[in-house]
């Protein structure tokens, strides 16, 4: 573990490496500036250094203009917008500007691009270093390109370029026109319009809203929930209804067998029975009946052999019905349990040829975190709790009161709780998910928005989390929501901001350089307000409880 982090210590100083160089080649473009202002000598030598200190600095911006042109086929890329002003500047002789644009650009540059590298560094950190495979999960997540996907910048980005491409439009006409219908100069005109293309360069204004989805995944991954990308983030924050799968995400999924009882039966000889009932069943009581057992099973003794999923199984052996199962089976085949061997609890009732020989009682071992779970989701989000069981009404019902579930299905096999989830899925509002979590291994993806597992990882799972990570998924909820608000926060911020540049830059109250920091500033300012993510108070009521 120690080893991946300095690994990935020194990837992030050779990435640094690039913005020091950067902020060098700003350094001479200055000196440059003031040594053509500082040596006596012709306007040519002047307009010489000039052009030098111009191309030390921004030369990478004008080929990055011409590599999105060909291969991108973006014509009013970012690069190019820059590369106008420059130019425009340059030509209407604001030479010191023009150099102290291009230094403050680069500079701003090299300042976001190092917030961003050790912030989204910063992101892994939240995985302990003793959690190898937890830190594998979040940088394998963190480096995905579909992690930075913000709903927010999809959904705002083409308006942003459309203002672009209508600002550098504005700019053109501006420049040529005005000077013919007022008595500004072409100077003044080209001066306004070069601070007007600069300020409505779309990049800057969005450079935050990608951390925020990554802030929020990391978040996740910090409480133990591992979401696959930013798109699963999104529909956490819509949640509407958890279907719950009980095995292995509120019990460990083996019952353990605690004692036997029968009032005609040793116990040697009525486990032998018991075991060779369940000895053909995938059910889950299955297991723990046969293991009990010490002997050999004779599989040729065994025929007739009916699986009953969530309610028992049914031999025969050696001509003789033995029936092995829940109360619900034992009055539905109308066998008399008498009312002094009915028991509470997880139990299985054993009958021979129609009568009634005896009872199991089994224990299961329920997720201490799994009624906070149900509780808080209720609490932060109005969230509805539905559970699916293989087991019978009884037992489910039991469990589902303890927890406080909302809705319950039991006696459910897999096309069962398939049908059920699609049925939820059709019900749901416009807008809101439906999220399943079991422990299943699928090779498919469910009708739910959103598959959890628990436990290991599986391929189709949007979400994978612990036992213990269950008991955080409120936390991955209203972290969701607060990515929202805090990419809202910040579209609102930056948007103002340039507005307020624009119209400084069309009354002639702003530089050029000015224009291009305040629109960084405004920027980083986006990046720093993340770090107010985990401070929800939502979160702290959570946790505390």
């Amino acid at each position: 573990m120690a080893k991946a982090n300095s690994s990935a210590k020194r990837k992030a100083g050779s990435k640094v490496m690039p913005d020091i160089i950067t902020l060098a080649r700003a350094i001479v473009s200055v000196l440059l500036l003031v040594l053509a202002y500082s040596v006596s000598s012709s306007q040519f030598v002047l307009v010489l250094l000039v052009i030098a200190a111009i191309i030390v600095c921004g030369f990478d911006i004008v080929l990055s203009a011409v590599d999105k042109i060909i291969r991108k086929k973006d014509y009013l890329n970012a690069q190019l917008l820059i590369t106008v002003c420059v130019i425009a500047c340059l030509c209407i002789e604001c030479y010191t500007e023009t150099v102290i644009m291009l230094a403050v650009y680069q500079v701003c540059s090299a300042a976001l691009n190092y917030a961003v590298k050790r912030t989204r560094l910063g992101f892994l950190n939240a995985v302990s270093e003793d959690d190898a495979d937890g830190y594998s999960k979040l940088r394998s997540i963190l480096n995905s390109p579909a992690a930075a996907e913000n709903p927010i910048m999809s959904t705002f980005l083409p308006y942003f370029d459309l203002f672009s491409k209508a600002a550098f439009i504005v700019g053109i006409l501006f420049a040529v026109f005005v000077p013919m219908l007022t008595n500004m100069t072409y100077v003044m005109s080209i001066r306004r319009a070069s601070m007007l293309i600069a300020a409505s360069v779309p990049t800057v204004a969005l450079a935050s809203l990608p951390l925020c989805s990554l802030a929020g995944l990391s978040r996740c991954a910090e409480y133990g929930v591992f979401m696959k990308h930013s798109e699963v983030l999104e529909e956490t924050r819509n949640l509407a209804v958890v279907i719950y799968d009980k095995t292995d995400v509120f019990t460990d999924g083996t019952p353990k067998l605690v004692s036997l009882n029968s009032p005609v039966l040793d116990n040697e000889s009525f486990l032998k029975l018991a075991a060779y009932t369940a000895y053909r069943s995938q059910q889950r009581f299955a297991a723990p009946i046969v293991s009990a057992y010490s002997g050999d099973i004779v599989q040729s003794y065994i025929s007739d052999f009916n699986d009953i999923p969530g309610c028992g199984m049914e031999i025969s052996l050696n001509g003789r019905a033995v029936l092995l199962g829940t109360q619900e089976l034992f009055e539905a085949r109308n066998i008399e349990i008498p009312d002094t061997e009915r028991r509470d609890g997880y139990v299985l009732y054993l009958s021979i040829s129609g009568t009634y020989a005896g009872s199991m009682l089994f224990k299961e071992n329920i997720n201490p975190y799994a009624e906070s779970t149900v509780f808080n989701l209720r609490k932060v989000g109005n969230i509805k709790s539905v559970l699916l069981t293989e087991e019978g009404r009884e037992v489910s019902e039991k469990l589902a009161k303890s927890l406080n579930i909302d809705e319950l299905h039991c006696e459910c096999d897999f096309s069962e709780k398939a049908s059920i989830i699609q049925k939820y899925k059709d019900q749901l509002d416009q807008g809101k998910t439906l999220m399943y979590i079991s422990a299943e291994s699928l090779e498919y993806h469910t009708a739910a928005d959103i598959d959890a597992k628990v436990g290991a990882s599986f391929e189709n799972a949007d979400i994978v989390m612990s036992n213990i990570g269950l008991f955080c998924l409120p936390v991955a909820l209203t972290a969701a929501q607060r990515v929202r608000r805090l990419s809202i926060e910040n579209l609102i911020f930056t948007a103002s901001i340039k507005l307020a540049l624009i119209v400084l830059a069309l009354t002639g109250s702003a530089t050029l350089w000015f224009v291009v920091l305040i629109d960084f500033a405004a920027s980083m300012a986006g990046v720093l307000n993340i770090i107010r993510l985990p401070t929800d108070p939502r979160e702290e009521q959570i946790n505390e409880e």
